[in-house]
């Protein structure tokens, strides 16, 4: 598992298991459309499943930089994973609304493809902070994009 090779420093194994594991996220909703056996139990349970799976890598950063004392990276760690989650949430709550919200510089995929490669390059540190930047700007995107959508006229709760 990703924070069991993060912990380690293992990169190489954080990275290839990152890419498999996101290959075969993207490949079980494709099957599932493909085969036209989607329900509405199962995109929630999927979409579930991802925020633990992203959340899981982010907790091997933030048990790495602790073990290294690395307090500002930790932080950014944090930082991050709370930006992540913010991006499925922003989308989910705008869909809630009746927003399409499927905007948005860097959904899901191109963060694991980023922290992926990161690994994969030996630069976890350089790709949490990339990942970090465009997730912020992926929520300001969001909220924005409901911002302009949203009635003015009206208060949901």
């Amino acid at each position: 598992m990703v924070p069991v090779e993060m912990v380690k420093g293992d990169w190489l194994g954080a990275g290839l298991w990152l890419l498999a594991s996101g290959f075969f996220d993207l490949l079980d909703g494709s099957l599932a459309r493909e085969a036209r056996v989607q329900t509405l139990f199962g995109a929630f349970w999927d979409s579930t499943l991802d925020r633990v799976s992203e959340s899981l890598v982010f907790a091997g950063y933030l048990l790495y930089y602790y073990q290294h004392q690395e307090t500002g990276l930790f932080l950014t760690a944090f930082a991050v994973s709370i930006l992540s989650l913010l991006v499925s949430y922003t989308r989910a709550r705008a869909e809630g609304l009746g927003f399409n919200c499927e905007v948005g510089l860097l959904p899901r995929p191109g963060r694991v493809l980023i922290l992926a490669f990161g690994f994969l390059a030996f630069q976890p540190d350089g790709a949490l902070i990339l990942v970090g930047f465009l997730t912020l700007v992926t929520v300001i995107q969001r909220i924005l994009w409901v911002y302009h959508k949203a009635p003015r006229s009206r208060q949901a709760s």
